[in-house]
């Protein structure tokens, strides 16, 4: 049964999300009262939980302050997503690796990717930030960006002058970003769009930055092998010299703070495009190792997306409470046994019988 705040219910009663589980009415009541220092209320958290009662979340941060003021909330919702039993607790860890490539020869590995979500401190995140504000971030965010050493640089393509047709088009080729879901846009993250939106892009296409979409920086590091040390490291430089001029938005307890809180802690997912015609005949064995190495399985082209000619995203499960190198090796590790896997299968034939 939905929770009720003596008005009416607060989320539809068909409602899913963890927001909709934990959000008493007295509690409801009591953090409704409540504003964080740039505006930001419950009823703008969950505006996106009410609005799809299919969202599994169910609420956003509106800025970093949104963390402490409406904990009550946010914390029962972090603890069972990132399946926390003990404290809340993150410590940040960002260490150059020196892994073996998973696919030297890229037979079964399409490519290797890793984002990394960053927000300004002293700022409203994207859920809301006003347009004044948005322009003096993206301001900022470009000073940086155009001081990045030789390796990263490249060139800035701003998004506010082109139509929607214009952005499909340049969204093919990483130069600009689509507008977001329907849970997006409920939450406010895609008032105005595109305005003070861009996509940074080196010179070399294996570093992007995406600027102003569901934070404030997607900081993206790719390239089309499975060497993940190469890419990880790259991640690294470019976070060092980011934050060596920007103040980020962080919390002790929480690590770096994002608007959804999936997303918190290291805000990393590092993740593979892996193609595995064998397991995807085998779903639960691809499951059951998933699960083992904390890794999650999507489609082709992202979460709720399906799988097409049997290529898998496959990434990091977890955020929070785990530094950012550890998840990286535990990635690899994962990796390297569903490779395994996959290469057994192919050698035993299709009709193999599950482990």
């Amino acid at each position: 049964m939905a929770a009720d705040s003596g008005d009416g219910a607060i989320f539809p009663e068909h409602a899913v999300s963890l927001a909709h589980r934990f959000l008493t009415p007295s509690l409801f009541d009591r953090l409704s009262r409540l504003k964080t220092g740039t505006g930001f209320t419950l009823e703008q958290a969950i505006r996106s939980g009410r609005e799809n009662p299919d969202s599994h979340i169910g609420i956003y941060a509106g800025d970093a302050q949104t963390y402490a003021l409406f904990k009550e909330i946010f914390d029962p919702v972090i603890r069972t997503y990132h399946q926390i039993t003990g404290p809340i607790c993150h410590v940040s860890r960002l260490d150059l690796l020196d892994l073996p490539d998973l696919d030297p020869h890229n037979r079964l590995i399409v490519s290797t990717r890793i984002r990394v979500a960053r927000n300004l401190s002293g700022h409203a995140f994207p859920p809301s930030i006003t347009p004044q504000n948005r322009q003096i971030v993206v301001r900022q965010i470009k000073q940086t960006l155009d001081a990045l050493p030789e390796p990263l640089q490249g060139h800035f393509h701003a998004m506010d002058a082109l139509t929607l047709d214009q952005i499909r088009n340049r969204a093919l080729t990483g130069t600009a970003f689509l507008p977001g879901d329907r849970f997006q846009a409920s939450a406010g993250i895609i008032r105005d769009f595109p305005a003070s939106r861009g996509v940074f892009m080196s010179h070399d296409r294996t570093f992007r930055v995406w600027v102003n979409e569901e934070d404030h920086l997607r900081i993206i590091c790719l390239e089309k092998t499975g060497n993940l040390s190469k890419v990880f490291n790259r991640m690294v430089s470019a976070l060092a010299h980011i934050s060596d001029t920007l103040e980020l938005a962080s919390d002790p307890r929480l690590g770096y703070l994002t608007a959804c809180p999936t997303n918190i802690g290291t805000a990393m997912r590092a993740g593979m495009h892996i193609r595995l015609p064998n397991l995807e005949n085998h779903p639960d064995r691809l499951k059951r190792l998933a699960s083992t190495h904390g890794l999650q399985i999507r489609g082709t082209r992202g979460e709720k997306t399906a799988v097409t000619e049997s290529v898998f995203d496959i990434s990091n499960r977890f955020r929070l409470g785990t530094g950012e190198t550890q998840l990286i090796q535990t990635l690899h590790t994962g990796i390297a046994a569903i490779i395994k896997a996959e290469t057994q299968l192919a050698k035993s034939g299709p009709e193999s019988p599950e482990p």
